[in-house]
């Protein structure tokens, strides 16, 4: 496997898990400090849908950072994630293409896919700790 196989993995992945989250498509989840759940211990901060529905309700024992862990779910919904995907996948399919144009000039496919390359190895570093990434592609 090489890092453009490797990655594509790790993305389709990520992909697959936001669609999932979404309910099988895009999902906008929000989350407003002023509108907490209710619930039988008293009030909790909470992410919902912007369609309706609970997505977490977070523990009050976090005190404020239960506030910043609901503003983080809400700020990496599905629709979100879903968008990077697809960034990165384009990314990954202008470094295949410049790859394999035999019909460029040399000097500037060989600078433009050196740039990308390094591009594309940082995009993987957040999977490093995957059992199949290797340290060769560490930049």
């Amino acid at each position: 496997m090489d890092l453009v196989q490797f990655l594509r993995a790790r993305l389709d992945e990520d992909w697959r898990l936001a669609w999932e989250s979404g309910c099988g498509g895009r999902d906008d989840w929000v989350f407003d400090p002023e509108d907490p759940w209710n619930g039988p211990n008293g009030p909790r901060d909470v992410v919902r849908r912007a369609t309706g529905g609970f997505i977490a309700v977070v523990d009050p024992d976090h005190g404020k950072y239960g506030a910043w862990n609901a503003r983080h779910i809400a700020h990496y919904d599905p629709t979100r994630v879903l968008a990077e995907v697809e960034a990165k996948r384009k990314l990954l399919t202008e470094y295949a293409e410049v790859l394999h144009n035999e019909g460029a000039d040399y000097e500037w496919a060989g600078g433009w896919a050196s740039g990308l390359g390094k591009a594309v190895a940082l995009l993987a570093l957040p999977y490093a700790d995957h059992p199949d990434y290797r340290d060769t592609w560490r930049p």
